[in-house]
């Protein structure tokens, strides 16, 4: 009988610490669920990353194609992905994504974002390799023919066989060198996005394919070649630069992070990034040939690029750009640029000869770059220039019900056909009306940047976060990363000192040159080192080069 009083009393004592199924319930309702449904109970900073969130999932991710992982031009194109568009749809999800990671988020929309980015590139990265025999054919033939194509089928990621594709200018160097510096940010910043050793040997012969830009014409970033859009390609100063950038940045650079082995490092000929370095300068600050400036060069010399370190440079591309090409909402891309505009014949694939005369003064404006400049600057640490130009860019916004907050960013604005003749004679007169987003939805580019962008100003993300190695700082400011391989500076600051070791081919010539005080050596006294001519060194990287196949 005590022996029952006793237990009854300690299942008592027991009993009063759980709760009862049903007041559990309602507690763990209130601590887990009302944080994520109520905005008031959750920090500023989280509140503000949720928006973007929202913004992100209904402006990018729910666009990207769940089969390629590649992405649309426009959010209602249903049959051709893009690969440059899909390039910075990425930076913004990972972008997003490291946003998450500074709050050490929980939710698991780290994860989320970051897997999409790795699809995103890992999708470019099949489409590519699909083509490992043009890219064979280009490096010793170096004609566009054989070019590594820049949009594929959006569902199946395979090559494009419809007529305008054809006449398509699928040779963009700066295009597969964004890729590559995108690809070196995100490996940076921990994210996997390369698998097996065939997929470092092709992005060794992706280096290979952008090494000599410095003397191949290519189509730029517009696609179109020259500004005459006749089918023409030309040397641009916007792909050189992006060029230099990613060979610098990928020098030396393992692709499986600080757990890969010698076998998974991408080298890069310093002679020939040497030589895209010099051309790109001397070009600057004009782009080509055929343009005197031209809106790709916001994003060579500033985000994500970041080509030059010269300050000289640096501001003369910036000035000129923003004198000759902005307008009341945003920059034109080139004089001239029929793109967009209402006098544009878009059955034909190019333009009759002298027919850009009739584009001068109403070419269509892109606020995008707005927000290039604008986040470029913020990168850079130049707050007050950076709030200018978003301030700019708020006010070329145009109304969407359908995102959260309201907002979107339009691809274009363009010049009514009845205003175009008062436009010509006061240049920013008229008012300009936004590409109709109700009609090939939004402009996955432009919204894409600004996202970037409100994350950047709102303090969110650090310039390091989106810039991992730094590339927005002059080589001789950034930390100093151990690199066991081989790396060597992006531009040459201060007077560098060029040592020279002299070997004599003959012990005859050793004598000659030891007449006039010259100490050297011949290759059989340095042996077992190994010292070859420069023609069998020549011969011996172009079969490195031809025999590489992929398995």
């Amino acid at each position: 009988m005590s022996s029952s009083v006793g237990g009854a009393a300690l299942l008592k004592r027991r009993s009063a610490k759980p709760l009862t199924g049903n007041l559990r319930l309602r507690r763990l309702t209130k601590a887990y669920l009302e944080p994520l449904d109520d905005n008031k109970e959750l920090s500023p900073t989280v509140v503000k990353i949720d928006q973007i969130y929202d913004l992100t999932q209904e402006l990018i991710v729910q666009c990207q194609s769940v089969t390629s992982g590649l992405f649309p031009r426009y959010s209602k194109d249903r049959d051709v992905g893009y690969v440059k568009d899909s390039i910075y749809c990425a930076m913004a999800c990972w972008a997003c994504s490291v946003a998450y990671k500074r709050l050490d988020d929980d939710r698991g929309r780290q994860t989320e974002l970051r897997q999409t980015a790795v699809k995103t590139m890992r999708g470019i990265l099949f489409c590519w390799m699909q083509q490992s025999s043009h890219l064979d054919s280009f490096k010793s033939q170096n004609s566009s023919e054989f070019a590594l194509h820049a949009r594929f089928d959006l569902s199946s990621g395979m090559c494009l066989v419809t007529p305008n594709d054809s006449h398509y200018g699928h040779l963009q160097m700066d295009l597969v060198a964004l890729y590559l510096l995108t690809l070196v940010q995100m490996i940076s910043a921990g994210v996997k996005v390369i698998y097996t050793h065939h997929e470092v040997n092709f992005i060794q012969n992706l280096v290979f394919y952008i090494e000599r830009t410095y003397r191949t014409p290519d189509f730029g970033m517009w696609e179109r070649g020259t500004r005459y859009n006749n089918g023409k390609p030309e040397l641009h100063a916007s792909s050189l630069g992006t060029v230099k950038a990613a060979l610098e940045a990928i020098n030396g650079f393992n692709l499986y992070g600080s757990t890969g082995t010698s076998a998974s490092v991408i080298y890069v000929d310093i002679d020939g990034h040497n030589r895209n370095r010099t051309t790109f300068e001397t070009i600057l600050p004009r782009e080509s040939n055929s343009k005197n400036t031209d809106a790709a060069l916001l994003l060579t010399v500033g985000w994500p690029a970041f080509a030059t370190h010269d300050e000289t440079l640096f501001e003369k591309t910036m000035k000129k750009c923003v004198r000759r090409l902005e307008g009341r909402f945003g920059l034109r891309r080139f004089h001239r640029d029929g793109y967009r505009t209402e006098l544009e014949d878009n059955s034909k694939s190019f333009y009759d000869e002298h027919e850009t005369a009739q584009f001068q003064s109403v070419e269509s404006q892109f606020p995008i770059f707005l927000a290039c400049i604008s986040l470029t600057a913020y990168i850079r640490a130049n707050q007050e220039y950076g709030d200018i130009y978003f301030k700019k860019l708020q006010k070329c916004l145009v109304a969407d019900d359908s995102v959260p907050g309201g907002y979107i960013v339009p691809e274009c604005y363009c010049v009514d056909e009845f205003l175009m003749d008062k436009e010509r004679s006061q240049p920013n007169s008229t008012e300009l009306y936004a590409l109709s987003h109700q009609e090939f939805g939004h402009h996955l580019w432009s919204n894409a940047i600004y996202i970037i962008l409100m994350l950047k100003r709102e303090g969110l993300i650090h310039s390091g976060d989106i810039d991992p190695i730094n590339r927005h700082l002059p080589a001789s400011q950034r930390p100093k990363m151990f690199n066991r391989h081989s790396a060597f500076q992006g531009s040459m600051e201060g007077d560098p000192v060029v040592q020279v070791a002299l070997i004599s081919e003959s012990s005859r010539l050793q004598m000659m040159l030891s007449t006039y005080g010259i100490t050297t050596q011949t290759p059989h006294e340095v042996e077992p080192v190994q010292i070859w001519p420069s023609w069998r060194m020549v011969k011996v990287r172009m079969g490195w080069e031809f025999d590489w196949h992929l398995d």
